[in-house]
């Protein structure tokens, strides 16, 4: 064989899954250097993917909590809709960034994205996803809203800037209308 022919899988081995597949974290112990920069290539791709397609960089945009979906009007008037998770909420006059599982301002079916990540947390023994909040600059808020992404398998994320607090969330499959 040489060098440059490609290698045929043997009957008995399981076939691999793609690997930009959307594969939710199951429970399994993983190394969590390699998981947190996977995390962040995630969402960089991610991020430029819905820049491109979606074209929501500089949309307006809104939060329904009771429906659990974002919208942003595009100035072509298309709306873009996505379920939405609330990761977290970083100050930045404070540099605080405070988890969605623990803000009494998100409402509990939007907290599911910021428990599960809390829970990867607790398995791995990474105290900075199970304290309630944290002082941090914004890149690190982007790299816990990155894990958090991957950890729930998400379609993207969103830094929603508000006049006080930037809202980070994750967002499930988008839709334009």
């Amino acid at each position: 064989m040489t060098t440059n022919a490609k290698r045929k899988p043997r009957a008995t081995e399981a076939p691999r899954a793609p690997a930009r597949a959307l594969v939710p974290w199951g429970g399994e112990q993983v190394d969590v250097d390699r998981f947190w920069a996977e995390s962040w290539v995630d969402l960089l791709n991610r991020q430029r993917w819905m820049a491109r397609k979606m074209k929501i960089t500089n949309a307006p945009w809104t939060v329904d909590q009771q429906r659990g979906l974002i919208s942003f009007d595009r100035k072509d008037g298309a709306v873009v809709t996505a379920p939405v998770q609330i990761i977290g909420a970083w100050n930045p006059k404070t540099q605080m960034f405070r988890w969605g599982w623990d803000h009494p301002m998100v409402a509990q079916r939007l907290r599911a994205d910021a428990e599960r990540t809390r829970w990867f947390g607790d398995k791995h023994e990474l105290p900075e996803l199970t304290v309630k909040s944290l002082k941090m600059s914004e890149d690190e808020a982007w790299q816990m809203t990155a894990l958090a992404m991957k950890v729930n398998a998400s379609h993207g994320v969103y830094r929603g800037p508000t006049e006080g607090p930037v809202i980070f969330m994750t967002l499930g499959k988008p839709r334009i209308k």
